[in-house]
């Protein structure tokens, strides 16, 4: 991925486009998805990116590397990732959409995780951008996921769940066959 955390990077409240903005150095700018209702007040005015944001973009990048997210949805889920975590006001989980499994997971922040649907029994992948002993607030790591009640989620939305719910995810092995002879 090309785009490398910046200090000249600058956060900011779009009210036009209602959302978080993240200002780059290059003139251009990155919107966020979640709207004002979903904010934190101090995501309401202007911050620096900070070492700490940094560290969690290198975090977060280094999880999608492992994906097949190209690199607009990398940059997508990274960004979202980080304004879930910094300005997103706290929420109760949504567990119920997925089943719970014999022993809970203690994941760490960036990491991918599994959930399975109670409706489907699908697989989904998540991206964990905050956790504690009992719940994870992650974002969707995969283009779309379809929820029991019919709601569907995007890439970079985000959902409370709880650790109970979570599974390890292992990337997939690519295995190259060269032609012999």
């Amino acid at each position: 991925m090309n785009l490398k955390p910046d200090d000249c990077w600058q956060w900011h409240y779009d009210s036009e486009l209602d959302s978080v903005m993240l200002d780059f150095n290059d003139g251009t700018s990155f919107t966020s998805q979640f709207s004002s209702k979903m904010l934190i007040p101090d995501a309401f005015s202007s911050h620096p990116f900070c070492v700490e944001d940094a560290t969690l973009f290198e975090q977060f990048a280094e999880s999608c590397y492992q994906t097949l997210l190209d690199e607009t949805q990398s940059r997508q889920l990274i960004i979202n990732g980080l304004i879930a975590y910094r300005f997103l006001k706290p929420q109760m989980p949504k567990s119920w959409h997925f089943a719970s499994r014999r022993q809970a997971l203690q994941p760490e922040v960036g990491e991918m995780v599994l959930t399975e649907l109670t409706s489907n029994n699908e697989q989904a992948l998540l991206m964990v951008v905050e956790t504690n002993q009992q719940a994870s607030l992650c974002v969707v790591a995969q283009p779309e996921l379809l929820l029991n009640s019919g709601k569907s989620l995007r890439l970079g939305d985000a959902i409370k769940i709880m650790n109970d719910r979570l599974a390890a995810w292992q990337p997939e092995q690519v295995v190259v066959f060269e032609k012999v002879g």
